[in-house]
């Protein structure tokens, strides 16, 4: 292990990172970073937000395509990504796949429509579902997932997504 100054993307502050490397014969490679920053925080928001823009897109060319099941998927993670970006832009950070954990908790710091949390509790249900194949008693998630869920799915990824946006200061 090694403590190195590293200059943070488009700032002049410098932080502290601890390389932990991975050894292999005579090979040293760089496994991980963990940040050892005297407080200083990287809004990631607009990181956040460019993903669930990305997401949203590939569920849209997923449904277009047939594959319904890689829409729901990516309708989930587009909401999921969307609502961290507004929770980094409040608080710096959060872990966890629950979209309507993350929403409930942001309701201490901003007012969450009814219909937000309804998308949330809607997206969650396909966070495992439509990718595993025991999501189900049997058969693959391809033979689950249809146009409609395609479109409900999305609708809901793009509100979370425009709602989020709106409450990005």
């Amino acid at each position: 292990m090694a403590i190195k100054d590293a200059q943070v993307s488009g700032s002049k502050h410098t932080r502290k990172t601890l390389l932990c490397n991975r050894i292999s014969g005579d090979n040293i490679a760089t496994a991980f970073v963990i940040d050892l920053s005297d407080g200083a925080k990287v809004n990631r928001a607009a990181d956040w937000l460019k993903m669930a823009e990305r997401d949203l897109g590939l569920a849209e060319l997923a449904a277009a395509s047939g594959y319904h099941e890689g829409a729901a998927f990516h309708a989930q993670q587009s909401a999921e990504k969307a609502v961290k970006a507004l929770v980094h832009s409040l608080h710096g950070g959060v872990r966890g796949h629950a979209i309507t954990e993350i929403v409930r908790q942001l309701s201490a710091s901003v007012s969450v429509p009814a219909e937000i949390l309804n998308a949330a509790q809607q997206l969650d249900k396909v966070y495992v579902t439509s990718r595993y194949p025991n999501g189900f008693a049997s058969g693959s998630p391809s033979e689950y997932f249809n146009d409609t869920d395609s479109k409900e799915l999305i609708a809901y990824a793009k509100r979370t997504l425009e709602w989020c946006r709106s409450q990005i200061p």
